[in-house]
Order: structure tokens, then sequence, then C-alpha cells
């Protein structure tokens, strides 16, 4: 049997940890121990309000997680994240009765995000108000075609607010830009270098880089969220002081074993 390599056990050991942390974590959510103060991110105050209108005009609510695909090495954490997003305002919606209309640009995100918009809506006790028609699969692995079909929706269909959290690219553009000229609120986040500036420049809201993976804790206060946002706080700081203490060990020319 071939020995386990030092990076397998390493990984390993990190994975434990993160485990144990967002276990605890859960327990101090349940038990109310919050953290008193979070940094505010104000694009999300456009989607509370948009739920608070839908109820009362009938219009929909617009959720995306971007084009990206599960699975795929560059765009999975970010599609998660989306989708998780997504999930939460769906939670909200089915409570208060505000329209919810998902669309998605790759058929595993599709398949995710039905299933993840349909336990939202049974875990707030409304099963039977979940429609799989409202859960579109507009182009798969085209991002292009699915900024095309996001504005087509647009122009078609008046919408209280669109959500646009996930993998997004230099196609954020062409959905930004209809979404401004239709006059849709839209409050969109993404990480790439390439749709950042983009999304900055058209939307409404914006989640820049790590702040999409904060959206869904901001957006409900479920104590698994919360959870894993503490511990993502956590894991952020130590990364930090092991880069601080790197960067002083190579100012003094201190030589690191591997």
């Amino acid at each position: 049997m071939d020995q386990i390599s030092s990076e397998t056990i390493l990984l390993l050991i990190i994975v434990l940890l993160v485990m144990i942390l967002t276990l605890l974590h859960h327990a101090r959510a349940m038990a109310g121990k919050l953290p008193t103060y979070r940094r505010p991110l104000p694009a999300l105050e456009i989607v509370r309000r948009a739920l608070e209108r839908g109820a009362e005009t009938g219009r929909a609510i617009h959720l995306s997680p971007g084009s990206g695909s599960i699975g795929s090495r560059s765009t999975t954490v970010e599609t998660v994240a989306g989708l998780l997003a997504a999930e939460r305002v769906s939670t909200e919606a089915s409570l208060n009765g505000a329209p919810i209309l998902a669309s998605s640009g790759d058929a595993v995100a599709h398949l995710a995000l039905r299933g993840f918009l349909r336990q939202a809506y049974q875990r707030a006790g409304f099963g039977q108000d979940y429609d799989p028609a409202n859960v579109q699969l507009i182009a798969h692995q085209d991002p292009l075609a699915y900024a095309s079909g996001i504005a087509a929706l647009y122009g078609r269909q008046r919408l209280e607010a669109s959500q646009l959290i996930g993998s997004f690219g230099q196609e954020f553009l062409l959905v930004g830009e209809i979404g401004a000229q239709q006059g849709v609120p839209q409050v969109a986040g993404a990480t790439t270098s390439q749709s950042l500036p983009l999304v900055y420049l058209s939307a409404d809201g914006v989640l820049i880089g790590e702040e999409i993976f904060a959206a869904e804790a901001y957006l409900s206060r479920s104590p698994a969220p919360q959870a894993r946002l503490m511990t993502q706080d956590i894991l952020r700081t130590v990364v930090i002081v092991i880069l601080i203490i790197l960067l002083l060990i190579a100012i003094a020319g201190i030589p690191i074993p591997l």
C-alpha cells in the first residue's frame, strides 16, 4: 500500500479543523451568541426592500447564481455562494408572498438551483407554493447566451429586483446595461477581475470578492449560515497572520525548511 503523502495529511487536518470550527460556531449560533457588530453590506438592503415591495406589487425578484457550473474548478465556489444566497432570498419570499423567478446558465447548476429553492419553500412550510416553471435554464455553458437570455427576460417581464451573485465574466456588461436601461434594481456580486469593474459600473448594489460568501448570513439569521460566516472569519484571520509571519521571516533572511 502506498504511503499517504504529507500534503494529503495536511489537507485532511485542515478539513477536520474546519469541520470542528463550524460545529462549534453552530452551537454558539444556536445559543444566540452571535457577534454584536458586523460590517454592513448596503447592497443587500436593495434585496430586502424588494422583498417587502414584491408581496404588494406582485412583481417577481430575479435570482441568478451566474453562468458557472458546479464541478468546474474555476466556478464552483462562486456558483455555490450564489445558490446559497438565492435559497435565503427564496425562504424570505415564501414567508411574505413575494414572487420568485430564478435562472441559471448551466444544467448542473440548474438542477441544484431547483433543489435549493424547493427546500427553501419546504422549510418555510409553503412547499405547495414552489413552482418549478419559475426556475429556468436559459443556456448551457455559454455565458454570452445566458447574458442575452437575462437581457430578454428583463425586456419581457417587469421585475422588482434582480440578484446576480455568483460566477460572472465579461458577459455581465450586457446584463448590467440592459438592466439599467429597463430600470431594474440590480444587486450583483462577483470575484473575478474581469467582471468586477463591469459590476461596479452597472449594478445598483455591489458585493466585491469575499462579500458574496457572506451574503447568505446577512440575508438570514439561521444558525448554519452564521456558523459558516464565523468560521470563514477565523480562517481568514489565520491566513493573514501566517502570511505576515512568512513575510517577516523572508525579510529577516531566515531560511524556511521545506
